[in-house]
């Protein structure tokens, strides 16, 4: 297998004036103080159904559009309402605000790892905007791209360019999609154009199923001292002050800036940090971690098989703004 590095960090220091913190998110600074609120319910509920997918969206669908839901994507959730899929998808969702009106409002909730989007429409009249209408697709189908026979998503099971790459596209290519088409100025819309995508369920369902099972590889016997190393790595990640991280860990091009933002995050953010990737080879371990109360940040860390050097520590966010001007940055240097 031809060894692969990730690229993101040779171009970070361009882009470092965007911040890790929480507070960044996509809602404009001038947005009204209405749009702002929902927006954050909109966020609470999204970590409610990345605990409970099937009794959270029993309570945050209106009942035509939860029929529909069931209708299409039953097959997704357990009769307990679990869904290690939904789940999934929840916990790793960036929420993303459209147009507003004071009766209607569009979102996207995107899980890169997945490369999956959920389209909603929601009832802006309620106090929590319920989903009145809504579309599921991949991310490629919503992009308007066409996978070849047999080729897996390259967010998932990446062949052709690093992982940090093919996210970081991916992720920008997405937004501008769903800026292009929902324009936040618009004071009409409609998700009838992505309704009737083709076998949607079987596409998502194959896209989480894939990243589940290459993540279950974590749990097998044989991946023990992969687990273990990740079981170090996690308590530097949950409990390591500064010094700590920089006597763990090795920085792109010796720079320790992202190093130093990630060590001032919220101490709930760092506790929650847990795997969510995870790939090997014979020259490294690739592990992914994140947490599920800040979605748009993904850090990754490179193990060397040979032991001979720290882990590198390579802090990814992945909100809109750095993903666009770093995916420009990535297409210029190709």
């Amino acid at each position: 297998m031809k060894k692969r590095v990730l690229l993101v960090p040779m171009l970070c220091a361009a882009v470092l004036s965007v911040s890790l913190r929480a507070e960044e998110k996509t809602v404009p600074e001038e947005a009204p103080k209405s749009e702002v609120n929902r927006s954050r319910k909109l966020e609470a509920v999204r970590l409610i159904a990345a605990n409970m997918p099937g009794e959270a969206l029993k309570d945050w669908m209106t009942q035509g559009a939860l029929k529909k839901w069931n209708a299409l994507y039953a097959a997704l959730t357990q009769a307990d309402g679990s869904s290690a899929m939904l789940a999934d998808f929840f916990s790793q969702a960036l929420v993303w605000a459209g147009p507003q009106t004071e009766l209607s409002g569009l979102y996207a909730l995107y899980n890169p790892l997945q490369d999956t989007v959920l389209l909603i429409q929601t009832d802006n009249a309620d106090r929590i905007p319920r989903i009145e209408d809504f579309a599921f697709l991949t991310g490629s189908d919503f992009r308007g791209e066409k996978l070849q026979e047999n080729e897996y998503p390259q967010a998932i099971a990446p062949t052709r360019e690093p992982l940090d790459t093919v996210l970081l596209k991916n992720t920008a290519a997405t937004a501008a999609t769903f800026r292009r088409e929902f324009p936040v100025t618009a004071r009409g819309f409609s998700l009838s154009k992505y309704r009737a995508q083709q076998d949607s369920l079987e596409k998502i369902a194959f896209n989480a199923g894939l990243r589940l099972a290459l993540l279950k590889k974590f749990t097998l016997p044989e991946a023990e001292p992969a687990t273990e190393r990740a079981g170090e790595i996690a308590l530097q990640l949950w409990n390591s002050g500064l010094p700590g991280l920089k006597d763990y860990f090795r920085c792109p091009a010796g720079d320790a800036l992202l190093l130093e933002q990630y060590s001032e995050l919220p101490s709930e953010v760092r506790t929650s940090m847990f795997p969510v990737l995870y790939f090997q080879n014979q020259q490294e371990t690739v592990f992914g971690f994140a947490s599920r109360l800040q979605p748009e940040l993904l850090i990754l860390v490179k193990v060397a098989a040979d032991g001979k050097s720290k882990p590198l520590f390579v802090a990814l966010p992945l909100n809109e703004a750095f993903a666009a001007e770093t995916s420009a940055l990535l297409n210029a240097n190709r």
